[in-house]
């Protein structure tokens, strides 16, 4: 019995380590919610640039981030190449992505 404490305790840090790195700091938070955003009002064309840039500026001011992939696919993506479901396509991949990090959409 008195080992079974002895695995419990590393075996706790390590759950809590593993939760601790799987979140999102506060710019990639705020990229998340930018692009939530601009989904959530219908991703209208003409918005996109402008959503584009301020999320590469958010993940630019990020220490690490795991959607650089993702905003890389949906910055790249281009209406002019494809129709533009692949643009919102590629908008929701990166919330997928915002959401298997622990990112939330606001208001539920």
């Amino acid at each position: 019995m008195p080992r079974r404490r002895i695995w419990a305790v590393p075996a706790a840090a390590l759950a809590l380590a593993a939760c601790a790195g799987g979140g999102l700091d506060r710019p990639s938070t705020e990229a998340c919610d930018a692009v939530s955003a601009w989904m959530d009002a219908g991703s209208p064309a003409d918005r996109r640039a402008e959503v584009t840039e301020r999320v590469g500026d958010l993940l630019g001011r990020s220490d690490s981030t795991p959607l650089t992939d993702p905003y890389v696919r949906f910055r790249d993506t281009r209406e002019e190449d494809l129709d533009y479901a692949a643009v919102v396509e590629a908008g929701a991949n990166f919330l997928r992505a915002c959401g298997d990090h622990g990112w939330e959409r606001p208001g539920g």
